[in-house]
């Protein structure tokens, strides 16, 4: 008798089931599919300004980065298979917000892209009483208007904000300029100098803007205006003659330092370098990941890679390709090499002018790496320029 019950009631659910499909599927069902609905969404006209008003300061809301070659050539004869994509610069869920330092040079520097800046900077400038007298967020500058300070009233100031991209994706970078005149009117006309009147004035607003910055745990909105500040990263990985090279849009000062620290982390060491020339002889040993164990305590190390090579860079010099034939060097093999027999390590050549510098990285011949090879060790030296 049990078994009739459970029977007839097994029958009666899955006729409840085939019957409740057409209530719940279907095109007029609750849960029909959508898939084709935008086609039948309605077209409305573009925002429009009041005649004879300029629209040009609305630009586009939603603009379309460019395509541009990176990472690869999809017509190199040595591409097989979609790289890797590049880790980010920070942690994702916590924003790290800290000042970088070279030489006398200070700025902020933030794990989120110049959009999502901008509109924090402008609400710590409203919220500190500093007036903005124009703001072009195509460039990401905004410029202060003349204030004084109440310590010093022999003088007239005002500050340059300048959000632009970091050298990793995803990364912004605050850049202070302060500027100072005698007397408490203005001049009409002045133009801005090429470094801060006092250091002193710009490490306050920067520091303090920093620590305003870190200390606001609210989640901001993002600018769409803004989020083609800069262009591109300072740093990124190309193809050129079906060599991966990274370029790097840093000053001389900037990109040589950064590119020396690059150097020195992550299972590089420098042998020897001609550092006015952009040439630096390296070693490299990829650096494992620290086993959890109880017994990777006892053997633990600090990723530090010590080597010697028994050639000089002056002496490996003598055999690189230059000028054109540099460009068009072969791949390398090194069994095959008669002078400076079984050279150790690479190359890094750093290539160009201000602003526009290519790195490449050979064999300690000069002669070019399998590109997969190449692309590996330069992402590594990207990761940790700074």
């Amino acid at each position: 008798m049990i078994k009739k019950i459970a029977l007839r009631v097994t029958v009666l659910g899955l006729t409840f089931l085939v019957g409740g499909c057409g209530v719940f599927f279907g095109d007029n069902a609750y849960f029909r599919n959508r898939d084709g609905d935008y086609q039948k969404a309605d077209k409305i006209e573009p925002m429009k300004v009041p005649e004879g008003m300029n629209d040009q300061a609305l630009g586009k809301l939603y603009p379309i980065p460019p395509i541009t070659e990176s990472e690869f050539d999809e017509e190199s004869e040595y591409r097989a298979g979609v790289p890797r994509p590049q880790p980010l610069a920070t942690n994702l869920m916590q924003e790290n917000i800290k000042i970088q330092r070279l030489a006398e040079e200070r700025w902020i520097l933030m794990n989120v892209s110049p959009g999502e800046v901008w509109p924090r900077v402008r609400s710590f400038l409203n919220e500190n009483n500093v007036d903005v007298a124009s703001a072009d967020i195509s460039r990401g500058l905004i410029d202060s208007h003349w204030l004084q300070f109440k310590s010093d009233l022999s003088t007239t100031d005002r500050y340059r904000v300048q959000i632009d991209q970091g050298v990793q994706p995803e990364t912004s970078e605050i850049h202070i300029l302060h500027q100072s005149v005698v007397g408490s009117e203005p001049p009409e006309s002045a133009e801005w100098p090429a470094q801060s009147s006092s250091k002193e004035r710009e490490s306050w607003l920067l520091d303090e803007m920093a620590a305003a910055l870190a200390a606001d745990t609210t989640i901001g909105g993002t600018s769409l205006l803004a989020q083609a500040i800069g262009g591109d990263a300072k740093s990124g990985l190309v193809v050129e003659a079906n060599e991966p090279v990274m370029k790097i849009r840093l000053n001389e000062a900037r990109a040589k330092a950064t590119l020396f620290h690059a150097m020195k982390q992550d299972g590089f060491a420098i042998y020897d370098s001609a550092v006015e020339q952009g040439i630096y002889y390296l070693h490299y040993e990829k650096v494992e990941e620290d086993d959890e164990g109880w017994f990777s305590g006892l053997f633990a190390s600090d990723g530090k890679v010590i080597h010697e090579s028994p050639y000089t860079l002056a002496q490996l010099m003598t055999v690189v390709p230059t000028g054109d034939n540099f460009k068009t060097a072969p791949l390398s093999k090194p069994n095959k090499e008669t002078q400076f027999p079984k050279a150790p390590g690479y190359l890094v050549f750093l290539k160009g002018e201000s602003g526009d510098y290519t790195v490449h990285l050979r064999d300690a011949y000069g002669k070019r790496l399998d590109p997969h090879l190449a692309r590996e060790l330069l992402t590594v030296l990207r990761t940790n320029l700074i």
